[in-house]
């Protein structure tokens, strides 16, 4: 999985990544073993009491916090949901093409997170594991990505709109498409991401998008 964004979710993640009392940092601690095991063992490792051990606290404890495991799943949703809100690639160069920016982000995101966190999406796979076979975590799962889905979905309406992608496939399937490209990437190589980028932007772009971007690399040189 590639990256999500906060434009218009507040800041509901920083109790989670930076609580400010001790409660918060508690529960934080709970979430961020319960993380650790998933990453290690995935769901199938994932016990309370190994979470409560690897937190330093006792299953008591724990319980206080996440009467259940599926409170413990729900809350491993919302830290993962507030990693990927927070920690993104470098900012590509502006082309003047607001949707190719958008897009250049996420192959961006995705290869900040196979190089520095590839933690983060051995979770998100497991949640999409676990979920094919569990509704509950497959709710939780699809509520945690509904966001970048929604962004990735308006970054093909406003390119068709504005005639930076091409007009010839339908926008329903040319995010379905996308969406398959992303969450690809989160299983590809890091070597692999430039390539499959070049290969989407040539497959994407209109060719009055392609003009203008030759146009302005031929004024810089």
């Amino acid at each position: 999985m590639v990256g999500m964004t906060d434009s218009h979710q507040g800041d509901w993640w920083r109790p989670l990544l930076h609580p400010q009392d001790e409660h918060g940092r508690r529960r934080a601690a709970l979430l961020h073993a319960a993380f650790d095991v998933v990453a290690q063992a995935g769901f199938e490792g994932l016990r309370t009491r190994a979470v409560a051990t690897r937190a330093g606290v006792n299953i008591a404890t724990l319980h206080y916090y996440f009467p259940s495991k599926q409170d413990l799943i729900e809350g491993l949703a919302q830290l993962l949901g507030a990693k990927f809100v927070t920690l993104h690639g470098p900012a590509p160069r502006p082309s003047g093409l607001p949707a190719l920016d958008r897009l250049r982000q996420e192959f961006s995101d995705g290869r900040f997170y196979l190089k520095h966190h590839p933690e983060m999406l051995l979770v998100m796979q497991e949640f999409a594991l676990r979920g094919k076979r569990d509704p509950e975590v497959k709710k939780i799962s699809d509520q945690m990505i509904s966001y970048w889905r929604e962004g990735v979905e308006r970054m093909v309406q406003e390119g068709v709109a504005d005639g930076t992608w091409r007009d010839d496939i339908p926008a329903r399937e040319m995010f379905a498409l996308l969406m398959a490209i992303f969450t690809g990437v989160a299983s590809s190589g890091a070597g692999q991401v430039d390539a499959i980028e070049r290969n989407t932007e040539d497959w994407i772009l209109s060719s009055k998008a392609k003009k203008k971007l030759a146009k302005s690399q031929g004024a810089k040189q």
